[in-house]
């Protein structure tokens, strides 16, 4: 095994406090990192081909106190999970929290994920969630996961944004400079939280000294005296997919990464230049123009393919096709929500769904022929064209198009998968 790439105080806190901090006994209600680590949403994304999870090898790369492996494990039911890490404090922890929640068919390895190839094994799907800006070598950690990737396989990875995290850099190097970073965690918060109580309104730092969470202990070690972190750029980021072999899918959060979500108003003149921007240079511009836009540069990543992004499915691939709902909603009972809807003669509300900016809503005639897309199987698109003539008296044609219409737009949102025979 190569010399660890994860500076020897950072495993010392992280053995000190296994991070994250979680109880053991809490389950997973976060949608945003079920949506995330699930590996329908990023197969869907990148080939617009549905994959189901049962039977696939799930790696969670940097898994901590174990929390991480859970999302992993509740997002993508019925496959089979590795965990591995270089503090075995929280290898322990992560042990535990999967006994304590039954879940049997998983393993944890201490282990420094830059070389992985002792595990013997090729994933589907990594995860690798808040663990490259803290390597020496980040495009080394890239590389690990790459040598264990299958060739179809993806990535879910993420570092910190430089624009976003700037100040909480700075206040790392002040601590540095008082010497206070290379403490134990028990003598280091405390001054950490006297010299931030102290602190002027005026400073930017102090900015960031807002909310409950961020003044815990957990806070504080994950932000202020986070050993080792580091912040990048877009184009970094590319330039480290790029040595470490690598091909870019989607932002994970891409909803967010749209010019529209940054600019609430046509910019004409401007948007001649943008227009010939690579997706790289756009993603970058958007970063420059709203740095305070997100904490982490989230991405999913996976071998070269050499193919191009998928186009839009046909008229054809739509009649012929069968649609389902994303298994996360599934999970939510979100067929209960049409059933109420349909009794109450009211709309379905999708609120907070990771896939879309703002919420969904569905109104009270569509529910009652897109109910049947929230089944446990995929449902033909023709079945729903014919419930649709039969509620409004409608032709083929003027069915088709309302039906249409209606799932493109729950498509593009990732609410509906689309099964096309022709991909």
């Amino acid at each position: 095994m190569p010399e660890q790439s994860i500076p020897s105080l950072v495993q010392a806190q992280f053995d000190e406090f296994p991070y994250p901090n979680v109880p053991i006994e809490q389950t997973v209600t976060d949608n945003s990192a079920l949506f995330a680590n699930s590996i329908t949403t990023a197969r869907y994304l990148r080939e617009r081909k549905v994959v189901d999870p049962a039977g696939k090898l799930m790696l969670n790369a940097g898994c901590g106190s174990g929390w991480e492996t859970l999302v992993l494990a509740t997002a993508n039911p019925g496959a089979h999970y590795i965990g591995v890490d270089i503090s075995a404090e929280s290898i322990k922890m992560a042990q535990q929290r999967f006994q304590f929640h039954q879940i049997e068919d998983v393993r944890f390895e201490v282990m420094d994920i830059t070389d992985m190839t002792s595990l013997g094994e090729q994933f589907d799907f990594i995860a690798c969630n808040d663990v490259l800006y803290l390597l020496d070598d980040p495009v080394a950690g890239l590389r690990g996961m790459r040598q264990v990737l299958k060739p179809d396989g993806i990535i879910r990875t993420n570092v910190h944004s430089l624009y976003q995290r700037q100040f909480i850099f700075h206040m790392q190097d002040a601590m540095e400079l008082l010497g206070v970073m290379d403490e134990p965690a028990s003598k280091a918060v405390p001054i950490l939280r006297e010299l931030m109580d102290a602190l002027h309104e005026g400073s930017f730092v102090k900015s960031h000294w807002n909310g409950d969470a961020i003044k815990t202990t957990t806070g504080i070690l994950a932000n202020f005296l986070l050993r080792s972190d580091k912040g990048f750029t877009v184009p970094q980021v590319f330039e480290m997919l790029r040595q470490a072999e690598l091909e870019f899918v989607s932002m994970v959060n891409w909803q967010q990464w749209k010019l529209e979500r940054v600019l609430n108003k046509p910019v004409p003149y401007a948007m001649r230049s943008i227009k010939k921007l690579s997706q790289e240079e756009l993603l970058h511009f958007i970063e420059l123009i709203f740095p305070n836009m997100t904490r982490l540069i989230d991405f999913w990543c996976g071998h070269p393919s050499g193919a191009t992004p998928p186009q839009p499915f046909s008229h054809e691939e739509w009649w012929n096709g069968s649609v389902q709902a994303h298994p996360l909603l599934l999970r939510l009972n979100a067929r209960a929500a049409f059933e109420n809807a349909i009794r109450d003669n009211g709309p379905v509300n999708i609120n907070g769904w990771p896939g879309a900016e703002g919420n969904i809503s569905v109104d009270p005639f569509s529910v009652r022929w897109l109910i049947e897309a929230f089944g446990e199987k995929p449902v033909p698109v023709q079945a729903l064209v014919v419930q649709a003539m039969e509620l409004m008296d409608w032709t083929q044609e003027e069915a088709f198009n309302q039906v249409l219409a209606n799932l493109k737009f729950l498509e593009e949102r990732l609410v509906l998968l689309l099964n096309s025979p022709f991909r």
